[in-house]
């Protein structure tokens, strides 16, 4: 897939989402969209039940505003804007849970509440970890049931570190393997890392 064609499907699939009917196109979206907003938010200090809570807003909000969003490459990526959305959707969950813990509470709540929005790191710096971190999944569940176990045992076994001897007796496969394996599934995958770039950027 070239570039050209590449930016047009992403940008197809932000036109198909468009259309509130295009059921199919929304469940693509949540698809690939949903666990990178659970982690950005994760990453802000949000609890897992606050976290899931606070997914839901920002997909509503995104499904609301999506009919009326313009994308242009030329003014950052759609990422970006999808990171505001959940940013401000956390400050504005922040902002009501402290008013209601100083109106109703005499605790700390409120106190608590007040140091995490002020300890919010940097949104765009989560995200773009976060976002690494989200497409090497993607991209791994995509590519991973080409190859055979024995190539993906030897590949996972190589990124957390264990040694090419080691892999190569656990496996029962020369260490010349080891290293054949390990660089036919990086090749792949950045392959498909680019591509899911250049579809969901």
């Amino acid at each position: 897939m070239n570039q050209h064609s590449a930016w047009k499907t992403r940008e197809s699939l932000l036109e198909k989402v468009k259309d509130q009917t295009d059921e199919q196109s929304w469940e693509d979206f949540v698809y690939y969209y949903n666990p990178f907003i659970y982690s950005v938010i994760r990453g802000m200090n949000i609890s897992h039940h606050d976290a899931e809570e606070i997914v839901q807003t920002v997909l509503l909000k995104s499904w609301n505003k999506l009919p009326e969003f313009e994308y242009n490459r030329g003014k950052g990526r759609f990422r970006g804007w999808l990171c505001q959305v959940t940013g401000n959707t956390v400050r504005d969950f922040i902002r009501k849970r402290k008013t209601s813990a100083e109106r109703f509470t005499s605790d700390q709540s409120a106190d608590t509440l007040n140091k995490l929005c002020i300890e919010i790191p940097e949104i765009e710096k989560i995200a773009d970890m976060e976002w690494k971190n989200h497409i090497s999944k993607l991209a791994w569940n995509n590519i991973s049931k080409k190859f055979s176990p024995h190539v993906a045992k030897a590949f996972l076994m190589s990124v957390k570190s264990v040694p090419t001897k080691e892999i190569s007796e656990k496996l029962g496969i020369a260490e010349s393997s080891v290293y054949v394996y390990k660089c036919r599934v990086q090749k792949e995958l950045r392959t498909e890392i680019k591509r899911l770039n250049q579809y969901l950027g």
